[in-house]
This record gives C-alpha cells, sequence and structure tokens, in this order.
C-alpha cells in the first residue's frame, strides 16, 4: 500500500518519532541535552520555530513552525543526526527509528493551544506527572519552575503568551473526546500532490483568493492551491489560453538552478562543520554543494567506505555496446594537440571524445553494481565510477594521487612494461610536478611520499593495472573554514588537463569537439571533520534519451596515434 503523501508546505506541524520496536531513544539527561542541540542546531539552518516539544524515553513530540516547504529535509537533519550519535554511544547498529517520522498539519491558530495541551498531557497520561510542568523535559516545565529555555524555543507563543501564573489555566486541563477528534480530524485532511511538493487543496475560495490581491499573482496562487487552469478561466470569465499565458510568463513554478552554488556556499558549509556533498564541473561554471542531511534520494555517492546508498548484489545479465568516434576524426585532433607540443604551448595534454553507448541498464543500475572507489550518480543525468581520488584531507594533512599510464594486466610482464615504457614514465613525471606546484601555492612542505605505485582496477571483463603517485603537503589548521577557496586554486584537476595547465586549457577548448561539463570535475564530501573527492572520469551521461560515455587520455610528444585511440575505446567499460 502506497504511504499517504506528507504534508510538507509551511505552517505548524505535530511531529512524532519513535525508537524502533518502541526502544528507549533517550537513556539518561545528557541524551535529552543532545537531541534538544540537534533540533536547535536544524532549527536554525531550516528557519524553523520550536513552540513546544515534549520527550518521552521511547519518543517524541515536537510543535514546530516552518517558513518553507522543509519539515521533510528539517526531520531528516534532527533524525540521522541523533541516530548516528546514540548508536555510537550504545555501541548498536541498525535502523534507530520506528520510521521517517509522522506528522500532522495544523492549519488554523485556532488549534494551537489544543495541541500544546495534547503534548504536554503526554507525561501525566503516562503517569509520570500529576500536573503540566512537572515532568521536566517539556517547554512546560521550563516556564512553571523559571528556567533557561532552549534557544530555538524563544519565538515560540508559549513563552511570550504564558507564565508560571496562568501555565495550569491554558494548558493544564486535560481535552475532552470533541477536542481529541479535532486532532484526529486533521489528520484526514485532503493532500494536493504536484512536482513531487505536497499541499492542503483548496485552502481559500477562487472569491477569497481574487478578493484583494492582483489579477495575475491570484491566478498563480490558485493554481498552486489546486485549482485547475480551467475552473479559474470560468470563474474569471476569460480563455484558459490566457490564463495559460500568464502562468508561462511566470517563473513561480519553475525549478532552481541546483549547480549555482559557490565557493563562498561550500566555505560556510566547512565553517558551520556541516557535513556535504559538493560536485563541480570541469570549467567551475556548475557547483553543487549541499549538506548531507537535505540530499534527494536521487543523488548517490561513494567516496571509498563512505556512501548513501545500500551494496545490492547484480542479477540480471547486462548488454554493452559502443560506437567510438572514427580513427581519422580522432588523429586529426591528435595532430592538432602534436604541433601545438612542438610549439612549446604544452608539453601534456589531456584529449577526450565522447562516445555514443547502447545499454539494457538504467544509470542507476550501472552506478548500483560499478566496482570503484569514487561513485556519483545525479538524478538519472550522468554517473561516474571512477578509480581516481583527487585530493583527501585528514586533520591538516592534503593529499593528491595523479594517476597517469594503464596497461592489460594480463600482458607477460604488464608492471614491468608499464614502468619501463619511456612515454608513460615522462606523462606522470610532468603531472605530478604540476601537482606539487598545485599543493604548493596552497600548502607547505610538499612531498611526493610515494612515486609511480602500481595498482590493479577492474575494468569490465579484464585486468587493467594503473600507475599512481601520492603527494602531501600541510595546510592551515584551520582549512576546513576555507574548503571552497583550497578547491578554487586546485582546479581544474591537473591529471585531466595537462602542462602547463593554463595555456594547456585554451588547447582543450579548441581542439576537443564537445562540451566536458562535469566529466573530469570533481566531486567529494566533507564528514564535518575530514574531506575525500574524486576526478570524475568513468563518466556516463544520459542526453535526450541516449547514453554518452566520455573518455581519453594524455598526450605526449612520444604519443602514437593508434596506440592513444586504442587507449581511448578500451576506457569505455561497465566495471561489472
Amino acid at each position: 500500500m502506497p504511504r499517504r503523501p506528507r504534508i510538507d508546505l509551511a505552517g505548524y506541524h505535530h511531529v512524532i518519532n519513535r525508537g524502533v520496536n518502541q526502544s528507549d531513544i533517550f537513556i539518561d539527561k545528557s541524551d535529552y541535552d543532545v537531541f534538544l542541540g540537534i533540533v536547535c542546531k536544524a532549527c536554525k539552518a531550516y528557519a524553523v520555530v520550536l513552540h513546544d516539544y515534549c520527550l518521552m524515553s521511547n519518543h517524541f513530540h515536537l510543535l514546530v513552525e516552518t517558513q518553507r516547504a522543509n519539515l521533510s529535509l528539517f526531520m531528516k537533519h534532527i533524525n540521522s543526526n541523533y541516530a548516528i550519535y546514540a548508536n555510537k554511544k550504545q555501541k548498536r547498529s541498525g535502523h534507530f527509528w520506528q520510521g521517517r517520522f509522522y506528522s500532522r498539519y495544523i492549519n488554523s491558530e485556532n488549534y494551537y493551544y489544543t495541541l500544546i495541551r495534547y503534548i504536554e498531557q503526554n507525561p501525566i497520561e503516562a503517569g509520570l506527572a500529576t500536573r503540566v510542568g512537572e515532568y521536566p523535559y517539556t517547554l512546560a516545565a521550563c516556564i512553571a519552575n523559571k528556567q533557561t529555555p532552549p534557544p530555538c524555543t524563544l519565538h515560540s507563543k508559549l513563552l511570550s503568551e504564558l507564565d508560571y501564573a496562568n501555565i495550569q489555566k491554558l494548558i493544564g486541563v486535560a481535552l475532552n473526546n470533541d477536542e481529541l477528534q479535532i486532532l484526529n480530524d486533521i489528520q484526514k485532511q485532503k493532500v494536493l500532490s504536484q512536482n513531487q511538493v505536497n499541499t492542503l487543496a483548496y485552502s481559500k475560495t477562487l472569491q477569497e483568493h481574487f478578493k484583494q490581491t492582483k489579477r495575475d499573482e491570484a491566478i498563480l496562487f490558485a493554481l498552486k492551491d489546486g485549482y485547475t487552469q480551467a475552473s479559474i478561466a470560468k470563474y474569471l470569465g476569460v480563455s484558459r489560453s490566457l490564463i495559460s499565458k500568464i502562468v508561462k510568463k511566470s517563473s513561480i513554478f519553475s525549478t532552481p538552478d541546483p549547480f549555482k552554488s559557490t565557493y563562498d556556499d561550500i566555505n560556510k558549509f566547512g565553517k558551520d562543520r556541516t557535513p556535504f556533498l559538493f560536485i563541480i564541473s570541469y570549467n567551475q561554471n556548475k557547483i553543487f554543494a549541499k549538506s548531507l542531511d537535505s540530499l534527494d534520494d536521487d543523488i548517490c555517492y561513494k567516496l571509498e567506505e563512505w556512501r548513501n546508498y545500500p551494496v545490492k548484489k547484480r542479477e540480471k545479465p547486462f548488454h554493452f555496446s559502443k560506437s567510438p568516434i572514427d580513427f581519422r576524426i580522432y588523429k586529426d585532433a591528435l595532430e592538432k594537440v602534436l604541433e601545438e607540443i612542438r610549439s612549446g604551448n604544452t608539453y601534456l595534454l589531456n584529449l577526450t571524445f565522447k562516445t555514443p553507448i547502447e545499454t539494457n541498464y538504467s544509470l542507476k543500475e550501472i552506478f548500483t553494481y560499478a566496482r570503484a572507489k569514487f561513485k556519483l550518480y545525479y538524478k538519472d543525468e550522468f554517473i561516474c565510477f571512477s578509480p581516481e581520488r583527487f585530493v583527501e584531507i585528514e586533520k591538516n594533512i592534503i593529499a593528491t594521487y595523479p594517476m597517469k599510464g594503464t596497461i592489460d594486466a594480463n600482458i607477460p610482464l604488464a608492471k614491468e612494461k608499464i614502468l619501463a615504457d619511456k612515454k608513460e614514465m615522462a606523462e606522470h613525471v610532468m603531472i605530478v610536478d604540476l601537482m606539487r606546484n598545485d599543493l604548493g601555492i596552497i600548502g607547505s612542505d610538499v612531498k611526493v611520499e610515494k612515486f609511480r605505485y602500481v595498482e590493479k582496477i577492474k575494468a569490465g571483463k579484464k585486468e587493467l593495472l594503473q600507475v599512481s603517485s601520492r603527494i602531501t603537503a600541510k595546510l592551515p589548521e584551520d582549512w576546513q573554514d576555507n574548503i571552497g577557496t583550497l578547491l578554487e586554486q586546485l582546479l581544474p584537476a591537473g591529471s585531466i588537463t595537462g602542462t602547463p595547465k593554463k595555456s594547456t586549457v585554451d588547447i582543450i577548448k579548441s581542439v576537443e569537439n564537445f562540451d566536458r561539463e562535469f566529466y573530469t570535475g570533481v566531486f567529494g564530501v566533507f564528514d564535518g571533520e575530514s574531506l575525500r573527492s574524486g576526478v570524475m572520469i568513468r563518466f556516463i551521461e544520459q542526453s535526450h534519451g541516449k547514453l554518452y560515455y566520455k573518455s581519453g587520455g594524455g598526450i605526449t610528444i612520444d604519443s602514437d596515434a593508434q596506440s592513444e585511440y586504442d587507449e581511448l575505446i578500451n576506457k569505455i567499460y561497465l566495471p561489472f
């Protein structure tokens, strides 16, 4: 049976959640304090007012007022952060909560005190108190005992309208059957679900909508209230096409661009020590940054053991085919790059192309089953399953791992051959030198700790050996306050552009026949203390119902057209 749509619009909400199997969620006083601290932090982040609360041993009640349609995000922040705290403290694992949460939407202030009385009477009904204010973990207790209330309740009407003298008179009386029925009826309100946003249908009549508001604005608000264009046109005595034109001119129903974040936004997340995900396009004109507790369900990531999706075993067979560009087109582009190298404008350039592919798997399925250290799935628009780390930061040490040089692991003496290859050696030395310089811009004490070590990776049905190095530098102790600034100084990644970086980027723009967009950009997660990130290679995007795989390789003066073309094609695979 499908879950009833959750009402997520702005206004008053009574929120309840319980421990799984009715187990205790609060063990001692410190747990209650930590929970209220998390609630107040969420209130600040999501512009929510906490009007009342009652924290019982195995469940809680919150009366909150949201300014925006963000109740689900607000509660996700609370539930996830407290569950992490409690599981760690209690040395337990698995589900902590009985479910996401249960909520009632209160569409009238007339029921405000009715609901508060219901919440504050809970300890009395449970036999834990004889009168309102006796049970310590309620807002009424703060008022009755003249204690300092939690900061997120400072705008609660309770604090301004109640005091020690009148608290029993106003909210100390138990609810009668009629009042309880009113609260039960609230659960049966009609819900309108549109564009994944749930609202109450027809909160006003059309006459009320058009009474004092300008016509065009009233039309838009009436539409959001659940009325159809036809019903509005009939009420106004105008054509439906006129209503349609007014809607098209307005941006009220437009979807905000999720890639309008800035490096300053990333800095702010870091300063607040808020765990977040970032995605940055190759040319840095599109940036996504969002806290982990507010991520949509259709954004998934994996950075080594950090992940936000369940592991699943692949069962159905897959079919995969690719249609690479013609060799002559590739060779012409390669010759242009070699001419730039001979002219001294670049020494190493990462040349990439876009290849149409076909498969019976969806992007989400490819992402779920792909075996890779660094994976990202974004809303059925693109995925990557990358073997290449960009940077990681632990404490105040930043490390990067440039990866240059691959070979079929099944070739006899493959490791010895790749390490002895002069072209691969030159390419790797240049990229290590570039990354040393990049880290030197943002840090000190730069070191190449491991040079040209070999790892094995899965590439479809075969295995490859890849050659990497580890370079480190020391950052200031307050590096978390400037994560955005650090990333801006390091990007674009040297391993997917070339050296010297600036002139090479300009050459790439003139030689490649497509827009890289998010391909060869970076993504990563800051968990509040440390940071991990990956380079978005092994990349598939969906455009107009078709799939495209973007791949490439480094070009130096020693590059051979056929070998580089073969490498381009060999990198087009599904890592199952």
